[in-house]
C-alpha cells in the first residue's frame, strides 16, 4: 500500500495539545479552544496504514518560535502565531500589516515544507491569512484548499460591520494559486467558481467525532444564544432585536448569551441599553474548554441562533444534539433541516418580527418543543449515518488529487462535487 506523506496546514487549539506546548503562563495569555474541527479530522487520520500526517499550524503564547514533537503517531509542527510582549506591540506600533507576522510565518512554514517534502498539503481555512498565505510559497506540492466559508462573500458587505481587506485579497489569491478546493454548500461552490472558474471543487467530507457526554441540568435561562464571537457577523444584533420583542410580551424570559467580544461590542452594548436589556440579557464570557461551554449553554431550554453567513453553523448542530430547539435564519442551508421533517424554527435574516414570534411559538405552543426535540434527534441520526464513511472518502480525495497532479489522471465523477445534489435554498 502507497502511503501519503501529507502536511496539514490549519489552526487549533486544545487542552491535549496546550499540556505539550511551553506557552507563557495564562495571566499572559487568555487560552482557550477553538478549531476543534482540525482535531477531528487529525484524530480520525491518525494511525491509518496509507497516512503519514504532520500537522502544522501557529499558536499563540509559545515561548519559542517553533517547536516540533510527536504525538500518536501523529508529527505536530508548531510556530509562534505573534512576538511575546512587548515586542508585538512594537511590531504592530512601527510596520505596516503587510510587513508584521504574515512574512514571519510565511518563513516557518516554508522550512517546515521543505523538511517533510510532503505528497500533499491540505490546507484549512483560506480566510485566515496569518497562516493560510503560506500555501502561495507552494509550487511543486499539489494542494488541497478545504474551505470552511467564503470569505470574499458580496452579502457580507451588507450582513457585518466592516470588511477586512486582507483577508478577502487572500483568499482570493489563494483561489487562483489552488487548482482543487472542498467546500460545502451550493453557495460556497457558486462562489468559488465564479472567481476561478477553472476550480476542480469536492464535496468537503468532514470526518466527525464523538459529541461529548453533556449531563442534563437544572433549566435556568429559557434561550441562549452562543458563538465564538458576539457581533453582526454571527448575527448577535438580530438576537437582541429580537429578544426584546419578546421580553414586550413575556417579561419572564431569561436569556444568555456566551461568547467573546470583538470590534462590534461598543455598537452592540449601546442598543442593548436603549433597548432595556442592560439587565434582561445575561453574558458569558467563552470558556477556555469546549465542552465547559457546552454544559453551561445546557442550562436553557433553548437555542437562539440567528445566523447569516454560514451555509448551516455547527452550532446549530451541536444544540440539536444537545436536545434544545432552536430558532434561526434561512440561509443557503438551514432549510435542508426542515426537508423530511421540521427540526428547526426558521425566519427571514433581518425579519426579528418573525425571529422573535419563532421564540414566541417555542415558548407559548405545547408540544411544538418535544416535536422539534424529537425530529431533531431523527436528523442527526440520519446525519450520522451518511458522514460515517467520509474519512474514506476524503483519503479517496487526497489521492485522486496526487494522481490528477502528477499524473493526468481524470478524477473520477463520482469524488467531484455534485450540483444537482446541492442547493441553494436562498433561491428556491
Amino acid at each position: 500500500m502507497e502511503r501519503i506523506r501529507l502536511a496539514i496546514i490549519c489552526h487549533f487549539s486544545s487542552l491535549l495539545i496546550r499540556e505539550q506546548l511551553k506557552l507563557f503562563s495564562s495571566d499572559q495569555y487568555q487560552y482557550k479552544d477553538f478549531g476543534l474541527w482540525n482535531v477531528n479530522i487529525i484524530n480520525e487520520l491518525k494511525g491509518r496504514e496509507d497516512i503519514e500526517l504532520h500537522v502544522i499550524a501557529p499558536h499563540p503564547g509559545m515561548r519559542h518560535a517553533t517547536q516540533e514533537f510527536q504525538m500518536d503517531g501523529v508529527t505536530y509542527h508548531f510556530f509562534r502565531k505573534e512576538l511575546p510582549a512587548p515586542w508585538a506591540g512594537w511590531e504592530y506600533r512601527f510596520f505596516p500589516q503587510s510587513k508584521r507576522g504574515y512574512p514571519r510565518n510565511r518563513r516557518y512554514v516554508k522550512r517546515f515544507i521543505r523538511e517533510i517534502k510532503p505528497d500533499l498539503v491540505n490546507l484549512i481555512g483560506a480566510e485566515n491569512p496569518y497562516y493560510s498565505t503560506a500555501a502561495l510559497d507552494i509550487m511543486d506540492i499539489p494542494i488541497i484548499l478545504h474551505c470552511q466559508t467564503v470569505y470574499a462573500n458580496p452579502d457580507r458587505k451588507k450582513s457585518t460591520s466592516g470588511i477586512d481587506s486582507r483577508r478577502w485579497e487572500t483568499e482570493l489569491k489563494l483561489f487562483h494559486h489552488i487548482p482543487y478546493i472542498a467546500c460545502t454548500g451550493r453557495m460556497y461552490y457558486d462562489l468559488i467558481k465564479g472567481y476561478e472558474p477553472n476550480a476542480i471543487i469536492f464535496p468537503r467530507k468532514w470526518p466527525g467525532s464523538k459529541f461529548p457526554d453533556i449531563k442534563d441540568v437544572a433549566k435556568k435561562y429559557d434561550f441562549v444564544y452562543f458563538a465564538r464571537m458576539l457581533n453582526k457577523n454571527k448575527g448577535f444584533d438580530n438576537a437582541i432585536e429580537a429578544v426584546a420583542i419578546a421580553l414586550r410580551k413575556h417579561p419572564e424570559i431569561k436569556i444568555l448569551a456566551v461568547g467573546s467580544w470583538d470590534g462590534d461590542r461598543e455598537i452592540l452594548e449601546k442598543r442593548m441599553e436603549e433597548l432595556g436589556l442592560k439587565d434582561k440579557l445575561e453574558i458569558h464570557p467563552s470558556f477556555p474548554e469546549y465542552t465547559d461551554m457546552l454544559q453551561y449553554v445546557k442550562q436553557a431550554r433553548y437555542a437562539l441562533l440567528p445566523i447569516k453567513m454560514d451555509v448551516l453553523s455547527g452550532t446549530i448542530l451541536e444544540a440539536m444534539r444537545m436536545g434544545m430547539p432552536v430558532v434561526t435564519c434561512r440561509t443557503s442551508g438551514t432549510p435542508s433541516l426542515n426537508k423530511e421533517r421540521e427540526t428547526v424554527l426558521i425566519s427571514d435574516i433581518g425579519d426579528n418580527e418573525a425571529l422573535a414570534a419563532n421564540m414566541l411559538r417555542l415558548y407559548e405552543e405545547d408540544g411544538l418543543a418535544a416535536k422539534l426535540r424529537d425530529n431533531a434527534a431523527q436528523y442527526i441520526r440520519e446525519k450520522d449515518e451518511l458522514n460515517a464513511h467520509n474519512v474514506e472518502e476524503m483519503v479517496a480525495q487526497y489521492k485522486a488529487v496526487i494522481a490528477h497532479y502528477r499524473e493526468g489522471k481524470p478524477i473520477p465523477n463520482e469524488l467531484l462535487y455534485n450540483t444537482e445534489e446541492n442547493i441553494d435554498y436562498r433561491k428556491q
